[in-house]
């Protein structure tokens, strides 16, 4: 019974988590989960005030249609949860006529990266191709780099952006766990307010190379989180990635979801072609993501 209170007392009514709230479908999933494994126990006494709680939140709350509406994720890159990562998400795969209002499987691929090797981005200046909510530039911004330009062409991906840099001024943000059925990482040869001072928000257009060669002069790392998924968009990527290589010292990092094995050997065909570019592939698809911590506990979790 004390471990009962407990729960409700420093997770579900903690101060971080009513002050970024995930969703009313996580805690509901999560509540079911706890309660399922201590009606599994001997003689067993559930506590009312956490029989109550649930009972109004799950009364409330849709755990089998598709989930849609803002909320917090936190995401933690230490066991002990001390550096965090905190986000505001869209929880609908595809919101306001896009996509990057989600953090997709292959961003969490990229983000655990980082975390797991972190004198990658330590000390280096990192430019974000298509963030999204910016998981993977929060994280290197986190883990050491001297700054982070996050960019994307959508003007509410970047209106979130910008949310999630004010967040970012308070507290820290964590990545769910996740099995990807198939994602691969191509390399192209607490947070505070000194992190969040660390992360610029920028639109970028790939199609302007002008614009993309001036972002990309002072960089050292370029990162993408499935950005390769549209085969009319990869030659348009590809260009600008050729534009903003411009030394060897520099180097690219993207993780892509294998969805159309056509697209991804187009996206590696066209890198093979610019004559310039040399690139290695990675398979992330088994890698057990022990840096982001503390997985995700609703039911349909991969």
């Amino acid at each position: 019974m004390r471990t009962q209170c407990e729960v409700m007392k420093t997770i579900i009514f903690h101060e971080h988590t009513t002050s970024f709230s995930p969703s009313n479908r996580y805690v509901s999933l999560f509540l079911k989960t706890f309660i399922d494994k201590i009606e599994r126990t001997r003689d067993y006494n559930l506590d009312d005030e956490l029989v109550e709680f649930y009972v109004g939140l799950a009364a409330s709350t849709n755990t089998s249609g598709p989930a849609h509406g803002m909320c917090f994720k936190t995401y933690a890159l230490d066991e002990e949860q001390y550096t965090r990562v905190v986000l505001r998400e869209e929880q609908a795969m595809i919101s306001q006529g896009t996509t990057g209002l989600v953090t997709w499987e292959a961003g969490l691929r990229l983000a655990d990266f980082f975390a797991e090797h972190p004198d990658i981005i330590r000390g280096k200046r990192v430019l974000e191709l298509g963030a999204g909510c910016g998981l993977a530039g929060f994280v290197c911004a986190t883990m050491g780099a001297t700054s982070v330009v996050s960019t994307d062409y959508s003007d509410a991906v970047l209106k979130l952006l910008e949310s999630n840099r004010q967040t970012s001024k308070h507290t820290f943000c964590c990545i769910l766990l996740s099995r990807l059925k198939h994602v691969l990482i191509v390399n192209i040869s607490m947070l505070d307010p000194e992190i969040s001072g660390k992360v610029q928000i920028a639109k970028l257009d790939w199609d302007d190379l002008a614009e993309c060669r001036t972002l990309s002069k002072p960089i050292d790392v370029i990162i993408g989180a499935d950005i390769t998924y549209d085969p009319t968009i990869v030659p348009v990527l590809v260009a600008a990635i050729k534009e903003m290589v411009v030394s060897s010292q520099q180097v690219v990092y993207i993780t892509a979801t294998i969805r159309n094995i056509e697209t991804f050997d187009l996206f590696l065909q066209l890198v093979d072609e610019t004559g310039v570019l040399g690139r290695s592939v990675m398979d992330l698809t088994q890698t057990m993501m022990t840096a982001l911590c503390h997985p995700n506990p609703s039911a349909d979790m991969r």
